[in-house]
């Protein structure tokens, strides 16, 4: 059960190693919380858990929202693309890593087109026992732990020093 936290730390790691060098701080941000955003229909939004926000097209429209939201500034516009391209893979992570999970119905990938719901053939994420104790330490071995790792990673080999455009948060 990927929590919340672990879907942020798997954007933030994504846009980490995807961002010209140096990664900048703003970037990572919000790709991380453009990784928890699909979850906003578990918080009683008006559609079914795993539906239209995890989709590919939420993350094409989410990605290009949050790009127009969070860098519409001039100092942004030569990397607006590239930070869109992040923020959707960053978006599209979550219904990947919820793809991943033993207790779902699946996700709906290809809504609103479809309403079929896939899942991975190989799903390691989960306690087959139910014990949530159980599934949040798995999360942070299997999820967290890694996405933080990765995350530290490319700050360490693609530059210590944040970009300028890191500091204008």
């Amino acid at each position: 059960m990927p929590t919340p936290i672990s879907h942020a730390g798997v954007g933030f790691a994504i846009a980490a190693w995807t961002q010209q060098r140096p990664p900048a701080r703003r970037v990572c941000l919000v790709a991380a919380a453009s990784a928890v955003l699909p979850d906003i229909d578990y918080f009683g939004w008006p559609v079914a858990h795993r539906s239209i926000t995890h989709s590919l097209a939420f993350a094409v429209v989410g990605a290009v929202v949050a790009t127009l939201i969070f860098f519409r500034d001039p100092q942004w516009g030569q990397q607006r693309a590239r930070i869109t391209l992040v923020l959707g893979l960053a978006l599209l992570s979550h219904a990947c890593l919820d793809a991943l999970t033993t207790y779902s119905f699946g996700v709906e990938f290809f809504a609103p087109f479809s309403q079929q719901r896939f899942r991975f053939v190989w799903t390691p994420l989960g306690d087959p026992t139910g014990s949530l104790a159980r599934q949040l330490v798995q999360d942070a071995i299997v999820v967290f732990l890694p996405a933080v790792l990765l995350a530290w990673l490319a700050f360490k080999v693609r530059g210590r020093a944040l970009s300028p455009h890191a500091t204008s948060v």
